[in-house]
């Protein structure tokens, strides 16, 4: 296990009710980010889930008790920050990466070259802007 999958179990800790991250490799230093700028605000925040969802990343958190008005709003711009960044990072290598479909119409960040490359991406087209 590398340093940034222990950061990642680690986080783990953090979740509330079902200890499980559901977002690939590639977002690992995504969710580790956001929650080294969340701890800096309310070391005692919570996590509920973290998991993709329409190629994007969801990072569902709630602040602790004693948390301002302005520190939760500052929080909730980082998760927005970080759903946001997501969206141009492949899932599976943490590199560049684009919205993409399969033929059933599941959604993923991943970088084109690598999808067409992947058994299991292969199948996967770039979705057009506005669809």
């Amino acid at each position: 296990m590398n340093e940034l999958q222990r950061q990642v179990e680690a986080l783990k800790e953090r979740i509330v009710e079902y200890k499980w991250i559901d977002v690939d490799e590639g977002w690992y230093q995504l969710i580790v980010d956001c929650d080294k700028e969340l701890t800096a605000i309310d070391p005692n925040y919570g996590i509920f889930q973290i998991k993709e969802k329409f190629g994007a990343l969801r990072y569902y958190m709630s602040p602790s008790n004693d948390t301002t008005p302005e520190q939760r709003d500052a929080m909730w711009a980082i998760t927005e920050k970080y759903e946001e960044l997501s969206k141009t990072v492949c899932e599976a290598t943490g590199g560049p990466g684009v919205l993409m479909k399969s033929i059933g119409g599941w959604r993923k960040t991943l970088n084109p070259d690598y999808a067409a490359n992947t058994l299991h991406y292969a199948k996967y087209t770039v979705v057009e802007k506005g669809l």
